[in-house]
């Protein structure tokens, strides 16, 4: 363990083995919150309410830095450019880190079997797409909230959701009104062409007439 700090990770950045230590010390103090955070919420909060779900909240906080520090250790080991230490002892730090992983999913599995799980469940499974038989889905936006501040966001996404909904309503009045001005100015060049045909046909009609007498008298001048 006491191996020297000479190595650089591929970020450029020196790998301290120490600092490595002092991490995955950290690591394991965090998982160790996180524990003490469900107990604590299940033995005093069993009934659910406010302070369970930010309990939970909490320690959904705490698991996703564990679950970003795991991964960035486990990253350090795998580098190639870390030769200070022998393999052995990387395999037996990746063991470490791997078992610390594991005790991390199991809590996982603990924090999703609370008092107040199925009303969350159902709540997030309201506020997804799909109707009755769409699953509850936890998001990053959604995980640090607790059953109050879920319904907020619901009540939020409602409002955005009606607001569209009276966008698309004027937009569709607003439509219909350009619609029914273009009828109305159809109608109207219609009416004005079937005006103008007529005209047409009474000024033909007129002209056929007037040649008609003009060939007329021009016969009857011929005679003289």
């Amino acid at each position: 363990l006491g191996a020297g700090a000479g190595a650089r990770d591929m970020s450029g950045f020196r790998l301290d083995t120490e600092a490595w230590l002092r991490e995955y010390a950290d690591a394991k103090q965090l998982a160790q919150e996180v524990l003490q955070l469900i107990q604590d919420r299940n033995v005093n909060n069993a009934a659910g309410g406010s302070e369970a779900s930010r309990k939970t909240a909490t320690a959904r906080r705490k698991m996703g830095t564990l679950g970003t520090l795991i991964e960035k250790l486990l990253g350090q080991l795998e580098s190639p450019e870390l030769r200070t230490l022998s393999e052995s002892e990387r395999n037996r730090r990746r063991d470490l880190l791997y078992d610390l992983r594991n005790r991390r999913e199991q809590m996982q599995g603990s924090l999703k079997r609370n008092p107040g799980q199925s009303d969350r469940d159902q709540l997030l499974s309201g506020s997804q797409q799909g109707g009755a038989g769409s699953t509850s889905r936890e998001t990053e936006a959604t995980a640090e909230l607790d059953t109050e501040g879920i319904m907020s966001m619901q009540r939020q996404m409602m409002r955005t959701q009606d607001e569209a909904l009276d966008q698309v309503e004027k937009t569709v009045k607003s439509t219909k009104h350009i619609a029914l001005a273009i009828n109305d100015e159809l109608g109207l060049q219609t009416r004005l062409l079937d005006e103008l045909e007529e005209e047409v046909d009474v000024h033909q009609s007129r002209l056929q007439a007037t040649t008609a007498k003009v060939k007329q008298l021009m016969r009857q001048t011929s005679h003289w």
